[in-house]
């Protein structure tokens, strides 16, 4: 995913290629006139200071000059601050996360315990793992989430380990101060309408359930073409925001659901209706 970063990162390698650059000039001269699995992957990995120091791994494109592989890692920075500055222009705070709904579930639940690792959190969630550990990365590279000191974690301060104590044989992750912010930002009408607006289908499935009434994540799949468990995660997202609660009763009438005209349907499903804060919201978003 981009993030600034990954920008950062691409900028440094730049900066340092040209820094370094009789040093790149002869690993590359050298490269070519040698045999090796470069001919084949057209990379070449080396070792580089930076300009303050620091030693870096940088990938060079072994078809490419010293200037070229420079210049290709600046205008690939250039075009991910591009694609950055106009996430956060749609997105505002939210850019900072995935526009998965999972990954704002993830936030809840870390509030919720404290600190967890990704299998865990998969559990809990009923997501599957790989999408977990890899939005925990990308909104620790954000600064959303912190990873937790390696040692011993205590039941007090985890609250999703039973144990009196553990120790940490997992990658755990904790909400941020930033990630805090966060989750108070999507307590206010402004964080609730970006989110609606990042969060991927968020817009067009509160609108739905604002003008027809009470639905549930399978009719809702079926009916957009959406993948069911992307629905299901996205109304479990939309209830912790507080944008969709879960609509009370056996039985719905008639006029109160227009998706599905009966004079009553018996609830066998666990439906979902928008809230009074969503339905203002949306009228905001549409003048």
């Amino acid at each position: 995913m981009v993030s600034r970063a990954e920008v950062e990162r691409l900028r440094t390698e730049a900066d340092t290629v040209l820094t370094r650059i009789e040093t790149v000039k002869s690993e590359l001269a050298d490269a070519r006139g040698r045999e090796g699995d470069h001919w084949e992957s057209g990379e070449l990995p080396v070792t580089l200071a930076t300009p303050t120091g620091e030693e870096i791994e940088v990938t060079l494109d072994v078809d490419r000059s010293a200037a070229e592989n420079a210049q290709d890692r600046y205008e690939r920075a250039a075009e991910m601050e591009q694609r950055l500055e106009e996430r956060e222009a749609v997105a505002g705070e939210l850019a900072a996360i995935p526009s998965d709904p999972l990954a704002v579930r993830i936030l809840y639940h870390l509030k919720s315990v404290k600190g967890d690792y990704p299998r865990s959190m998969a559990g809990h969630l009923t997501a599957d793992r790989p999408d977990v550990v890899e939005h925990c990365e990308h909104m620790e590279e954000s600064g959303v989430l912190e990873r937790i000191e390696s040692g011993m974690l205590k039941r007090r301060k985890v609250k999703a380990k039973m144990a009196d104590e553990t120790h940490q044989h997992h990658t755990y992750y904790r909400l941020s101060r930033d990630g805090d912010h966060l989750l108070r930002f999507l307590d206010e009408r402004e964080g609730k309408a970006n989110f609606l607006r990042w969060i991927d289908d968020a817009l067009t499935v509160a609108r739905r359930l604002s003008r027809g009434g009470p639905d549930y994540p399978r009719m809702t799949a079926n009916e957009l073409g959406l993948d069911y468990e992307h629905v299901r995660q996205l109304y479990k997202a939309m209830q912790s925001v507080g944008l969709v609660t879960t609509y009370e009763g056996s039985i719905i009438k008639g006029g109160e659901r227009k998706l599905k005209p009966k004079s009553e349907t018996h609830r066998k499903h666990t439906y979902y209706v928008t809230t009074d804060e969503t339905d203002r919201v949306l009228r905001d978003l549409d003048e």
